[in-house]
């Protein structure tokens, strides 16, 4: 048994916190920093202690998570709570409304919210909401409720925002004090919600970048603690790239304007069974022969004749590879039935796809570009963010999403668009082959391609990334 495996149990069973991996080394500096503290070498009695004095635990916790946050991250989700939900929250219930960021850190998440919702409501913005932040790290909750920050914590601020809610304070910046007294801070230990007291219920509930330090288990775990928490129709708001890992069946998850968010199942809901699917036609359709290809389009969508299918059910054993092999030709066709401006045909076969398997990169992307040149830009729009979502090295979805904007199929966001093209660049430089998470298809714009035109793009636009405006920031 390994040294550091004892405190891997206790830390575990505190607090949930998955220290295997990289997480390991974490864990060696902090044992070794806790043994230069107590003046104990033997772990066995280091452990003892530890288990023992609340303090000196807190204290080793401390040095066990990575704590990397900064102001306004990722702010399209953060845009759509204040801009969409909230007010729509407000209007159906009436204020006050509670917010609640668990795993808060170093306070920049809640910070972030209150700034922006000053931008929306004004002052009238302290008597409509509540804000408060939790996290285990007693430490870390110090330096929040200072609201004192560095340089970093600001590269996704607009110097607009920093100028209007910080000061200068001894070489770094603090926040004005109303809004530093208007947020509250608390400990939470994500496996003890109730016992933590942070208050409640709350109508919004951040889980943010925090659930990566925890196993599947132990997610679900926090899931069913942070559902007692929320007041009835209240959501639950993870991280852009965590959101495929918290769908854990605790929470449905729910999608509105290209944002995913959860929501308390219904309780007397069944748990739906999957419906048996019916045996798909192999497609071997040769992408010079349109005719062929919408007749097969035809067949897989059920539109053949039922004499015409074959009688006997494949065996179990092979069920899974004829169904991948299936569906591999669907896109297939759908990629060619694109190319060929049978976009009615396309979307048909899309759609589903898609009912069968909801989050495939390649059917969302092709599904998007489908969607576009049907002059249905906003649907186009769901499909690329869904991609994102799911995959964030989709650089495919990144370069559509941006020409939207420059295309003037959507009402044109300058900073989205350059936020779009900058992850291209950014993705395609760091694997200039990438296929951006697509597994089937192949990129419908070489990689090459979509790099140069992005920076070309970029040093064309002279719009900065600095704005004003509450879109600001790279995620």
């Amino acid at each position: 048994m390994s040294a550091l495996a004892p405190f891997k149990a206790l830390v575990h069973q505190r607090c949930g916190l998955h220290l295997e991996g990289l997480a390991e080394a974490r864990l060696l500096r902090a044992v070794a920093s806790l043994q230069a503290f107590t003046g104990l070498a033997d772990n066995t009695q280091l452990l003892k202690q530890l288990t023992s004095d609340t303090v000196l635990f807190d204290h080793f916790v401390s040095q066990l998570t990575v704590n990397e946050t900064y102001f306004c991250r990722e702010p399209d989700a953060l845009n759509w709570l204040v801009s969409t939900y909230l007010p729509e929250r407000l209007a159906a219930r009436g204020p006050p409304l509670s917010i609640f960021s668990a795993g808060c850190s170093s306070g920049e998440e809640p910070y972030s919210v209150a700034m922006m919702l000053f931008e929306r409501f004004g002052e009238r913005a302290k008597s409509l909401f509540t804000l408060t932040g939790g996290d285990l790290d007693h430490q870390i909750l110090a330096k929040a409720r200072q609201a004192i920050y560095g340089g970093m914590a600001f590269r996704a601020l607009s110097p607009d925002f920093k100028a209007r809610y910080f000061s200068p304070f001894q070489g770094r910046f603090k926040l004005h004090e109303s809004l530093r007294q208007w947020v509250t801070f608390c400990p939470f230990n994500l496996l003890n919600a109730h016992e933590s007291h942070p208050g409640g219920p709350f109508d919004v509930i951040l889980f943010r970048n925090v659930s990566i330090y925890f196993d599947p288990q132990t997610r679900r775990r926090i899931h069913h603690q942070l559902s007692q928490l929320l007041a009835p129709n209240g959501i639950l708001l993870c991280g852009v790239t965590e959101t495929l890992g918290n769908d854990l069946g605790v929470f449905e998850l729910v999608e509105d304007q290209g944002i995913f968010y959860f929501r308390r199942a219904e309780q007397s809901a069944a748990v739906p069974t999957a419906p048996l699917e019916p045996p798909m036609l192999a497609m071997r359709a040769k992408a010079d022969d349109s005719s062929d290809i919408r007749e097969s389009a035809r067949e897989t969508l059920g539109l053949a004749s039922s004499t015409d299918l074959a009688p006997d059910a494949p065996l179990a054993q092979t069920a899974d590879s004829e169904q991948a092999d299936s569906t591999a030709d669907q896109l297939h066709t759908a990629h060619q039935l694109l190319n060929q401006n049978a976009f009615n045909e396309a979307a048909t076969l899309l759609e589903a796809l898609l009912k069968q398997q909801p989050w495939s990169i390649d059917t969302l992307v092709l599904a998007g570009l489908v969607a576009r040149w049907q002059q249905k830009p906003h649907v186009a729009y769901d499909y690329f963010k869904r991609a994102i979502y799911v995959a964030p090295e989709c650089w495919p979805a990144h370069f559509y999403l941006a020409e939207l904007y420059r295309q003037g199929e959507l009402t044109d966001e300058p900073l989205q668009r350059k936020q779009r093209y900058a992850a291209v660049v950014r993705l395609l430089t760091t694997a200039p082959t990438s296929s951006g998470g697509l597994d089937t298809i192949v990129p419908p714009l070489p990689p090459g391609d979509a790099r140069f035109l992005a920076e070309r793009y970029l040093e064309a636009d002279s719009t900065t990334l600095a704005s004003p405006h509450l879109s600001q920031g790279v995620s």
